[in-house]
């Protein structure tokens, strides 16, 4: 009767830590990640992601541009970029040229900086994305 109990209390113990082991979902969307996963990464997987963070955010700030220079009627129908790729290649030259990115600091400068904003354990649930936009306020700040 002992042995049975034994084996009930095993396997619940196991299905218990299955469970918790498929909570830890390496395929959760972009917005929900947070500094745990951002701990979890190693250098050249943190470098790739502000990569790619660096060059969506201009993207979107290039067709952004663009729609702010149709005329009044296409900004209250909503704009969505309808250049083609030469004009895109355009308008994010002339960002790079001009020092007009938002983020304008290189991957590394980020990378490193979203791991010190994250050593702080009171920190670590906040979403990425949030961490960005705040670090890179501190940044680009005025002195």
């Amino acid at each position: 009767m002992m042995t049975r109990w034994w084996w009930m209390a095993v396997g619940a113990v196991g299905i218990l830590g299955v469970q918790a082991w498929s909570a830890q979902d390496p395929a959760r969307h972009w917005i929900e990640r947070d500094g745990t996963h951002w701990g979890r990464l190693g250098h050249e997987a943190q470098t790739a992601y502000v990569e790619g963070f660096l060059a969506g955010a201009a993207l979107g700030q290039a067709a952004e541009r663009s729609c702010s220079t149709q005329d009044l009627r296409a900004q209250r129908q909503g704009c969505e970029w309808t250049g083609d790729s030469a004009g895109l290649t355009r308008a994010i030259g002339e960002l790079r040229r001009s020092g007009g990115f938002r983020f304008p600091y290189g991957a590394n400068v980020y990378a490193s900086r979203i791991s010190d904003y994250y050593w702080w354990h009171n920190q670590r649930p906040l979403p990425t994305w949030y961490a960005f936009w705040e670090v890179n306020s501190i940044l680009t700040r005025p002195n």
